[in-house]
Parts: C-alpha cells; sequence; structure tokens
C-alpha cells in the first residue's frame, strides 16, 4: 500500500488542502510585510497544490470521499490559517465607549483592573454629558474587552475600529 492508494486518496486531499489554505494565509501575510521573494516561493507552492488538489477530485466529482475531503480540507484550512494570522500578526483594535460618566468610568476601573490601557474623555452627548473611553487592544483581547464593558452595562454605545498604526501608549500585548 503506497499513500496515493485510492483508500488513503482522501486523506492525501484533506491534508494537502489545509496546508493549502494555511500557505495562502502565510502567503498573504509576507506580501503585507513587503517580503515579495517569499510571497512569490508561498504563491508557487499554494497553486501546485491547489492544482493537484483540484486535479485529483474534479477527475471524478462522484467521488464522495474525495469530494468531502476537499470541502472540509478548505473549511479547517481556513480555520487554522485565521488561528496562524491570530498567532503571528499584531492586528490591534480601537474600541470606543461612549457612556454616562458613572457607567464609562466603572467600565475604565474593571478594564485597567485586567490588564488594559483607557483613556477617558469627557464629552457632551444629545442627552447631556457623557465619557467616551478608547481602548486600544490586540484582536485575540477583543473578546474579552466587550466582554467586561458588557457586564457593566449590556446596552451602551460601543464601536470597534481596526487600528492600522500603533505607537507608544499602554497596550496589554505589549507588556507581557
Amino acid at each position: 500500500m503506497t499513500l496515493f492508494d485510492p483508500q488513503f486518496l482522501p486523506i492525501l486531499i484533506f491534508a494537502l488542502r489545509v496546508t493549502n489554505n494555511v500557505i495562502g494565509t502565510v502567503r498573504l501575510i509576507l506580501v503585507s510585510r513587503g517580503q515579495r521573494v517569499w510571497g512569490f516561493a508561498f504563491a508557487s507552492l499554494e497553486s501546485l497544490l491547489f492544482a493537484y488538489t483540484a486535479g485529483q477530485v474534479i477527475t471524478d466529482l462522484n467521488n464522495l470521499p474525495n469530494l468531502a475531503a476537499y470541502v472540509f480540507g478548505f473549511a479547517v484550512g481556513g480555520i487554522v490559517g485565521m488561528q496562524v494570522e491570530n498567532r503571528y500578526v499584531k492586528a490591534y483594535e480601537s474600541v470606543t465607549v461612549i457612556a454616562s460618566r458613572d457607567v464609562s468610568h466603572a467600565m475604565a476601573l474593571a478594564l485597567r483592573e485586567r490588564g488594559h490601557g483607557v483613556t477617558e474623555i469627557m464629552g457632551e452627548g444629545a442627552h447631556g454629558q457623557v465619557e467616551e473611553l478608547r481602548i486600544i487592544v490586540h484582536r485575540r483581547d477583543l473578546h474579552q474587552v466587550l466582554q467586561i464593558i458588557h457586564s457593566i452595562k449590556e446596552d451602551v454605545f460601543v464601536t470597534v475600529e481596526h487600528s492600522e498604526f500603533i505607537r507608544g501608549g499602554w497596550i496589554r500585548a505589549h507588556r507581557r
């Protein structure tokens, strides 16, 4: 029995499809960092894996195990690719909260207690004085920050925006 035995082909297709998707993610990371040569190499490998796995499936679309391996390999590859991205790409989000002074200050204290930097800014809203909180967080900490905010007041006004450039300040991910 070889690795290309028909009974092992779905396993090979699944593994190659996962790998193909992860390589695509890594290629995008490399290209975004300006590493064109490595991006070219990964694009070539990605294309080779895609051509081989697609060829194995397209030649016999009635082969359900191969087709399922291809489809689920792509899906799992997407999940693994997201994990690779979260691990190796420093992506930051800017969270803005607008609430009454007492509510926002309680949130600021709770967030600081958990190690997050928070800036409190006084302002005027439609119904009087408000406070704006600005929190810059690593993407992996976003869910935790939103949980802390909503545990204090569920229906508070919150926006989340991607932050392209970060320098200085207090960001939890930098202090670990």
